[in-house]
């Protein structure tokens, strides 16, 4: 009886360290699926910021090259007023040639770098609701970009505006309504040129937040995928452990059983 309770206990310490053993084996492999799900969905995660980030840094590119561009044709128009002598009604061609650069090429040139910023700060917006997301979701503190963009579209706003007027005293003075000196027309192109040359270390200092935390998110996106790379290598060497522990069971549970048969027969 004692040696068939020995025969039974080898049996099932076999059974159960088999089926222990499959199972290790099944959760090393069930492990590194999940792994590479893991660091696929860290990666559907923070998608979003960085495409947006992206975006956003392509956007505020494009409305310092509109700035420069508007930089440009208030060059060009300044140039013509270089041409007016000092009773400027005498020069109509002049003042339309004026008329014209600032009306169908300044005008334009401003209304596009409106437009740019518009974009840039929806972009803006959309970066930092998944921003706000990911520090919820991750418990970290990733910076949100600040409200300065909008202060942006109201400056251009207000260039706008000039540029209106600019318009209006350059028609009233090709009219004869108006008599202005070639010295006060330059000076309110200078006052545009100024206003825009003020925005544009604005939107460079917001690209190099932009840019800064695009470094932050790959630092992060790192240490998470790193975690995640560590954790299932730890789980895995405890698997293997576990394996390797049910090999010498079951070398143990079949030296039991052969000693108990051997000595039945």
């Amino acid at each position: 009886m004692h040696t068939v309770l020995k025969r039974i206990s080898g049996v099932l310490i076999m059974v159960f360290a088999a089926l222990i053993l499959l199972s290790s084996v099944g959760g090393v492999y069930g492990l590194w699926v999940l792994k590479d799900r893991a660091h696929r969905l860290t990666t559907a995660v923070f998608a979003p910021v960085e495409s947006g980030l992206d975006r956003a840094d392509e956007a505020l590119g494009k409305v310092n090259t509109r700035i420069s561009n508007a930089r440009d044709r208030v060059s060009n128009a300044q140039a013509l007023v270089g041409q007016l002598d000092q009773e400027p009604l005498a020069n109509g061609a002049v003042l339309s040639a004026i008329s014209d650069s600032v009306s169908m090429r300044l005008e334009p040139a401003i209304d596009e770098v409106q437009a740019s910023i518009s974009d840039a700060l929806g972009l803006v917006n959309g970066v930092n609701n998944s921003i706000a997301a990911i520090n919820d979701l991750f418990g970290v503190n990733l910076p949100t970009l600040t409200d300065e963009l909008q202060t942006l579209d109201a400056r251009i706003t207000t260039l706008r505006e000039r540029i209106q007027e600019v318009r209006t005293d350059l028609a009233a003075m090709i009219q004869g309504k108006l008599q202005m000196p070639a010295a006060r027309v330059n000076s309110r192109l200078a006052n545009l040129a100024s206003g825009l040359q003020d925005i544009q270390p604005v939107v460079s200092k917001y690209v190099g937040k932009v840019q800064q935390i695009q470094a932050r998110l790959t630092k992060l996106k790192s240490n998470i995928s790193n975690a995640i790379t560590i954790g299932f290598v730890v789980g895995t060497v405890f698997l293997v452990w576990i394996a390797i522990s049910q090999v010498a069971m079951l070398a143990y549970g079949g030296s039991l059983l052969k000693r108990e048969t051997e000595l039945i027969r």
